[in-house]
């Protein structure tokens, strides 16, 4: 989400006056991040500071509007070995690319035990680089399908039922919402289908495995495009526009993240439509490929990462598992629609009050997948997004084979 002018302004001028820590008084700990719009990680960075007795503050800096955006300027910063980031709120699929580039302090020891205390274990793998911790999960996300239930008896378990089902609903409000831009989210589409055929975009060592699951992934998307029922701008659909049209009612099935339902649930406050699309809405697992196999999303969600150039990486690391205890898991659950990395979490009555669906999400976490864990990641993404767009255009043996001799040439260095 967009940061206000107004509040970025109050970030910029708070960072800009505490600096660094004097000799005397508690270290100062900058952590580069976009804000939660209701504040709970600054509310949980003033709990932490106060418990620590005096041995830390911390002053959040606003990154950019954008998660591209604001991964380039770490990147540049870190690269520079800037000492004004302490910590640093993540995107998961950084994690391999600043790992690699030796930027991030390892997280050992007792230390590590404490940060994955309890948390799922796809968030655990994705984590890591080669084996070691190197950021303290925050959130965690996962897609799953929503649908009308007032148009569905059953929600489909693959795909290709997906599709029958609403091939047989009227065009103007059975259409099937997904992720169909030139973007990141596209590669997530892509990448939940390969692993849902039961594949891999690269192996542990990065080398591209893509194979016959990969063609199967290509040939959904397909069907998908040239079902009928797909939206007429899947092509330039994001998140947001698939959402909307779902509540306009429009839709009958939609794939996308959680924080679908809190919206739906607020503008059906304002729109007599939605307020029936939300009266009516349905959750379950992701769609499957195969029957009686598990449909595997790719996980979302943010870490926190510990600079190895800030004035005391030591103290960033307690105020980073501080931060991301139980009791604000929840607290970001509830708050702020980000689901939490705990498994204990999922069971918690306040938490199970907000996210309805909780016991769904819990079970499609454990079925999760991660994006590919290269250092490379932004090279695969793109060129994942280049080799199978638009939707309606795929040749999938073709295209995948275009796409893993791309990623061949990337691992070597190359450019494609």
């Amino acid at each position: 989400m967009c940061l206000s002018a107004t509040l970025i302004v109050v970030w910029a001028l708070a960072a800009a006056g505490c600096g660094s820590s004097s000799t005397h008084g508690p270290v100062n700990l900058n952590f580069y991040s976009s804000p939660d719009p209701n504040g709970t990680n600054v509310k949980a960075a003033k709990a932490c500071a106060q418990a620590s007795g005096g041995k830390y503050k911390i002053t959040f800096v606003p990154l950019a509007n954008s998660a591209d955006s604001s991964r380039a300027l770490l990147v540049q910063r870190l690269a520079a070995h800037d000492s004004d980031i302490s910590l640093m709120n993540m995107d998961t699929i950084w994690t391999s690319e600043f790992a690699a580039a030796g930027w991030l302090k390892p997280i050992t020891g007792a230390e590590r035990q404490t940060a994955l205390s309890n948390v799922l274990p796809i968030v655990a793998q994705g984590s890591q680089y080669k084996g070691t911790l190197y950021v303290v999960p925050l959130n965690t996300n996962a897609q799953l399908l929503w649908y009308r239930k007032d148009l569905v008896k059953t929600p489909p378990k693959t795909w290709a039922q997906m599709i029958s089902m609403a091939q047989k609903l009227p065009a103007s409000d059975g259409l099937i919402e997904e992720q169909g831009q030139e973007y990141e989210g596209y590669t997530v589409w892509f990448n939940s289908l390969d692993a849902s055929a039961g594949g891999q975009v690269v192996n542990a060592s990065g080398t591209p495995v893509l194979g016959k699951p990969a063609v199967v992934a290509a040939q959904t998307i397909l069907d998908v495009a040239k079902s009928g029922r797909a939206d007429p701008s899947l092509s330039t659909d994001q998140e947001d526009q698939g959402r909307l049209t779902f509540e306009a009612g429009k839709a009958a099935f939609m794939v996308n993240w959680p924080y679908v339902y809190a919206a739906a649930r607020t503008d059906a406050k304002t729109s007599a439509v939605t307020k029936k699309v939300f009266q009516n809405l349905g959750w379950a697992p992701y769609p499957a490929i195969y029957p009686n196999v598990p449909g595997r999303s790719s996980v979302g969600g943010a870490n926190i990462g510990i600079s190895k150039y800030g004035p005391n990486p030591a103290l960033a690391e307690q105020a980073a598992i501080c931060m991301t205890r139980p009791y604000w898991q929840n607290q970001e659950a509830i708050n702020e629609g980000l689901p939490p990395v705990t498994i204990n979490s999922y069971t918690n009555p306040a938490v199970v009050k907000a996210y309805p669906f909780a016991s769904v999400l819990l079970n499609q976490l454990k079925h999760a997948t991660t994006r590919p864990q290269t250092p490379l990641y932004s090279d695969v993404s793109l060129a994942i997004q280049q080799t199978l767009h638009p939707p309606a255009g795929i040749n999938p043996t073709q295209d995948i084979s275009k796409l893993k001799s791309c990623l061949t040439t990337l691992q070597s260095g190359g450019l494609c």
